[in-house]
């Protein structure tokens, strides 16, 4: 094998393999697809290290046809990130295993000796291939112009890394049996398309998942590091060291033991000293640990907040019977001939402490994160439209708009985000019903380090200035107990929460212009969610 193929292929090997080890390994959300698609890949580069190894070139013509099943991983990759049909799947597979097999039983059929002349099917089946692969890249191109957010950049990955997989792949053993080029053409090709692949499944993993996979990837990238300094040091040093000269296999296994046996906690050591170098939250055995008692630490703090919930859910359920009791009797009052204002009095009370009862519940239950991507804007205008059917005619306008243009997504819980923009918007509503020129403005914008800030400003009265350095805090309500639209000192305590959750923040100033403003700080990349 010339110097030059090792040093160009087995490097990608190395990759596509590690790639879907880690991601069978440590990965929530890969897709079977990917993580086929980078096993074939490395299957692929195989067939093109026999093809330039000494010994192995007739076992490299019959494996060099199975490299089309790289087309079938890239349909199943596709299927699985679009959720497409799966019927183009079986088919590619089916193709792949038929050209695989007429490789194996005839390559001469395909091309002759050492795949340097081409033969009778190598053309027709070339066309064929061809016509197929522009058929699936249309496809995927199409599917990623269609797509949004995440799915669009995950399918944008999977096709440019389809058209060099193709180009550093097939189109060079055309050329190489043409006698046109030499596979070496392919390496830097292959080399993107890996690349490429690794993209797709690092991120489709969202939270601490894609943190988690990341770091597995470096570690192994650190361990492969030190293990060959190992592997040189019991090949070329400890044979010599054995009595007799390595000659004796008793004495040469005695020593190899025994030099071994501190080499893996060593390895260990070194790995997670330089893990704790490279990323703010390593996980390292150490730091699993470290990590485990804090989450017991949070487990209890959890578990005393839910016999919170449990007691909140017990008190809601005794209140809302009452209440039920209380509504009825109000509308047989009212058939009855009530006033109407003592009607509308009862009534406004019955929904004010079912309003309570619900915040309080909101915020004593917690629920899990179940984070997805969010479009920002979109979910915005929808809190919006709950809130002018919340308030009603009084309403004033709100306008949301991004800072800069093109859509903005945000890795987060939908409903968690939805609960804060409603909050923050019906908030602002409620400051300003009934009066004339309120406005309401939502911008959007991407701040500094990986955040998505949404400012949510209005022109009202703005905070009483007695209540703004314990806004947050439950119960905290610049609303009294006669107001229109009576507060419950829930809704920003849930809201501060939510963002907490998920390592974001929710700060408040007062606007320039007057009135409120406020900031909901949301990461892009939700690497430290909480479950």
């Amino acid at each position: 094998m010339r110097p030059l193929v090792a040093l160009a292929y087995y490097p990608l090997w190395a990759a596509a393999v590690t790639v879907a080890v880690t991601a069978l390994r440590l990965g929530r959300n890969v897709g079977r697809g990917l993580v086929a698609l980078c096993f074939f890949l490395a299957f692929w580069v195989t067939g093109l290290i026999l093809l330039e190894t000494d010994g192995t070139l007739v076992l490299a013509e019959h494996v060099i046809p199975s490299g089309i099943i790289v087309s079938a991983g890239l349909a199943h990759a596709y299927a699985d990130i679009a959720g497409a049909s799966r019927r183009p799947v079986v088919f590619a597979y089916a193709v792949s295993a038929a050209v695989a097999l007429l490789g194996a039983v005839d390559p001469r059929l395909l091309y002759g000796p050492g795949a340097r002349s081409p033969g009778p099917l190598f053309f027709p089946l070339s066309v064929v291939m061809g016509v197929a692969w522009v058929v699936v890249g249309v496809r995927l191109g199409r599917a990623a112009l269609a797509a949004r957010g995440l799915q669009r950049r995950r399918i944008a990955a999977l096709f440019f890394g389809s058209v060099l997989a193709t180009l550093g792949g097939g189109f060079v053993v055309v050329l190489r049996v043409l006698r046109l080029g030499d596979v070496l053409l392919g390496a830097p090709l292959v080399l993107l398309a890996i690349l490429l692949v690794a993209y797709a499944v690092l991120i489709g993993e969202l939270g601490r998942s894609r943190r988690v996979f990341a770091q597995g990837l470096a570690y192994a990238g650190l361990t492969a590091l030190l293990s060959t300094l190992g592997l040189v040091v019991f090949f070329k040093v400890l044979p010599a060291l054995a009595p007799g000269g390595g000659a004796s296999l008793g004495w040469l296994a005695f020593v190899v033991f025994l030099a071994a046996l501190p080499s893996d906690p060593l390895r260990m050591l070194v790995v997670e000293h330089l893990g704790r170098r490279l990323f703010s939250r390593p996980i390292g055995v150490r730091d699993l640990a470290d990590e485990i008692e804090r989450v017991e630490v949070r487990a209890d703090q959890a578990e005393r907040l839910a016999e919170l919930g449990r007691l909140a859910s017990a008190v809601a359920h005794e209140i809302r019977n009452p209440l039920g009791v209380i509504a009825a009797q109000a509308k047989l009052l009212e058939r009855q001939g009530a006033k109407p204002e003592t009607v509308a009095s009862l009534r406004a009370q019955v929904d004010r402490a079912r309003r309570f009862l619900d915040d309080l519940l909101r915020y004593s239950r917690p629920r899990p994160l179940e984070v997805s991507e969010v479009d920002v804007l979109s979910t915005l205008r929808l809190a919006a439209s709950q809130v002018r059917q919340i308030v009603g005619e009084g309403a004033p306008p709100i306008e949301v708009a991004p800072e800069a243009g093109g859509s903005i997504f945000v890795e987060a819980d939908r409903g968690a985000f939805l609960d804060v923009a409603t909050a923050l918007l019906q908030n602002a509503a409620i400051a300003l019903d009934g009066s004339r020129g309120g406005r309401i403005r939502a911008v959007v914008a991407r701040g500094e380090g990986g955040f998505v800030v949404v400012r949510v400003e209005d022109n009202g009265p703005g905070v009483p200035a007695e209540i703004e350095a314990m806004l947050f805090q439950p119960f905290v309500t610049g609303r009294g107990r006669d107001a229109k639209h009576p507060g419950t000192g829930l809704g920003l305590a849930v809201a501060a929460r939510w963002l907490e959750r998920h390592g974001g923040a929710l700060r408040y100033e007062r606007a320039p212009g007057g009135g409120a403003r406020f900031e909901a700080r949301w990461p892009e990349r939700a690497a430290e969610a909480a479950g």
